[in-house]
């Protein structure tokens, strides 16, 4: 019998034999990116694959428990699982988390958190618009111990921190995006931070204060900013004498003067040396107490974890070693090219325990039932200069971007969409092309507003809140509101920025699913395009197809045209358009 033996991070076996190991080390086996640009691929007979499992300790990562002990069990061994039991929940079998209660239509919520009971580390793939976020609040509610909240984005974090202060009724503490913790005075006056049950992080932040940090790298970055600076003064000098046109004799002689000065104020090695010493010193501080921070928490919750590349969130997950109950929330694990950092979210939070697909929200009617437009543009609309082997980023130019005709129609999917009650949506990837397009919808009559990575999240959510009662018709966005973002009821989407990723389109997709309410029928319109003039632009038009093609409850709705009539859309009256 082979005994697999775990905490919360390590698992180990005991009492393998070598063709188990082998095994085990298949399992667990992913080809690193980049490869063929190693030496060691090119030049040796490694076939560039890397596994999870340690030959040396004959250790893997405890998130992939159940794949190595079902994989040994089907290569015929007898399995024992052996770990301390997981701690009891402390919270209500339903707990109240807002004032929605539970109903039959989203009993996939509870069912979610049962699964974590019943497992301790597991992936919710829930689409967009499944609730991620109630899930959240639920398991923290029914743990009901010291949960960290862990993310990628500020604005998740956020949005997470006034939920919990929400259901709470008190504030939440904070670590990341300048915060760490909620400061308060101890009886000697002196200052503190203090976490609460449910904290709220950000895995960048944790990932710095957790990095391990030498003198040598941190001096070499010291002179480095150093020279910088240096080099950028001497710059900025000669600009300056050059414009003012200076004798060369008297330049030199300035620009002498200058880098003495400079050599001057230069410290020297030794006080370089120093002054790295004093920062890797205080960093090791810093460190230690977010390691002892992170061993306080027994629940930690990771949302579109799967955004993260390289080890940073895996490095945080492996520093929450009492963490024994790890639940990861997205709706799209195990798609980055990159497979070390599919496998990081496998090791870090376990397998997939429930899948909440879009098709069970739209038939349960979570989720606005979508149909889906691909126009194509007439041969003679082809801009001009834009061949099928022009290189893709000319091609996204001029196909995409400057795309008169690909922009007017965008226009008119618009106007159409408007004159029968319904807002809209439109995403971009480069500014310069929602500005374009912001340009185009007010000489239509379109009321417009434009927001994008540069704007902060009030003017955010200034602009949601326009769109959502009626004082705009129509919000262009960039990538900002791929995720993160609390979107109105939006009637057509419409996906102008080309791309090719699942990731991206299925939450791009997800802006306009949201359940409509009132008079409106529980629909979205979502325009996509052909892209057909150019050869990189048409791959990335096809990958996008194939995946709505390729989803239950996307695929039946693709239409050559939208019947507004006979989805139940009624034109407004002219004197309501125009108001």
């Amino acid at each position: 019998m082979i005994r697999i033996a775990h905490n919360a991070v390590h698992a180990r076996l005991f009492d393998a034999p070598r063709e188990a190991k082998l095994e085990v080390h298949r399992l667990l086996s992913y080809k690193v990116d980049g490869v063929e640009h190693m030496a060691a691929f090119q030049n040796s007979g490694w076939d560039g694959q890397s596994s999870y499992f340690s030959h040396a300790k004959d250790s893997f990562p405890a998130g992939f428990v159940r794949l190595v002990a079902q994989g040994l069990r089907k290569a015929g061994y007898e399995i024992q699982i052996v770990a301390k039991p997981l701690p009891e929940p402390l919270g209500p079998e339903l707990p109240e988390v807002d004032p929605f209660g539970y109903t039959e239509r989203y009993d996939y919520q509870p069912k979610a958190i049962d699964q974590l009971i019943r497992h301790g580390n597991i992936i919710v793939q829930v689409a967009t618009g499944g609730g991620k976020s109630r899930i959240a609040r639920m398991a923290m509610r029914r743990i009901n111990r010291p949960t960290l909240f862990l993310t990628t984005r500020g604005i998740l974090m956020h949005q997470m921190r006034k939920a919990i202060e929400t259901m709470e009724g008190s504030s939440c503490a904070v670590l990341g995006d300048g915060a760490w913790g909620i400061p308060y005075r101890k009886p000697d006056g002196s200052e503190a931070r203090r976490l609460t049950k449910f904290t709220v992080g950000m895995v960048q932040t944790l990932a710095q204060r957790l990095a391990v940090k030498t003198v040598g790298p941190e001096y070499e970055a010291l002179r480095n900013r150093r020279a910088t600076t240096a080099g950028k003064k001497i710059e900025a000098m000669r600009k300056k004498l050059a414009a003012a046109k200076t004798p060369p004799t008297e330049a030199r002689e300035q620009m002498r003067l200058l880098i003495e000065k400079l050599d001057q104020e230069l410290p020297t090695d030794a006080q370089d040396r120093a002054e790295a010493e004093r920062k890797v010193a205080e960093h090791e501080r810093l460190r230690l107490a977010t390691v002892e921070i992170l061993k306080r928490f027994e629940l930690v919750i990771a949302e579109e974890a799967h955004e993260v590349s390289g080890d940073s969130f895996y490095n945080v997950m492996c520093a929450l070693p009492n963490a024994r109950y790890r639940m990861a929330l997205t709706a799209t694990p195990f798609m980055k090219d990159d497979q070390a950092a599919n496998m990081n979210l496998l090791a870090a939070c376990g397998p997939v325990a429930i899948q909440i697909t879009e098709k069970l929200l739209i038939d349960r009617g979570i989720l606005a039932k979508p149909y889906f437009k691909f126009v194509q543009l007439a041969e003679a609309d082809k801009p001009k200069g834009l061949f099928r082997s022009t290189g893709w980023h000319r091609a996204y130019e001029l196909g995409i971007v400057t795309n008169l005709a690909r922009n007017k129609a965008i226009c008119q999917e618009l106007m159409l969409a408007t004159r029968h009650g319904l807002n809209g949506m439109v995403l971009v990837q480069h500014k310069a092309h929602g500005e374009l397009l912001l340009d185009m919808l007010g000489k239509v009559g379109l009321r417009a507003m434009f927001i994008y990575g540069e704007d902060n999240q009030d003017e955010r959510q200034a602009a949601l809140a326009a769109l959502g009662d009626g004082s705009i018709d129509v919000l262009i966005g960039s990538t900002i509101l791929d995720v993160g973002v609390d979107v109105p009821s939006i009637g057509i989407v419409v996906l102008a920025g080309g791309g090719k990723a699942e990731v991206s389109l299925r939450q791009r997709v997800g802006r306009g699913l949201r359940e409509k309410k009132g008079h409106l029928p529980n629909i979205a319109l979502i325009v996509d395009f052909a892209d057909d003039f150019n050869t990189h632009l048409l791959t990335h038009a096809r990958q996008r197809r194939a995946i709505i093609e390729a989803t239950p409850s996307f695929v039946e709705g693709i239409v050559r045209d939208f019947d507004y009539r006979g989805l139940g859309l009624k034109p407004r009256a002219p004197e309501a358009i125009a108001a």
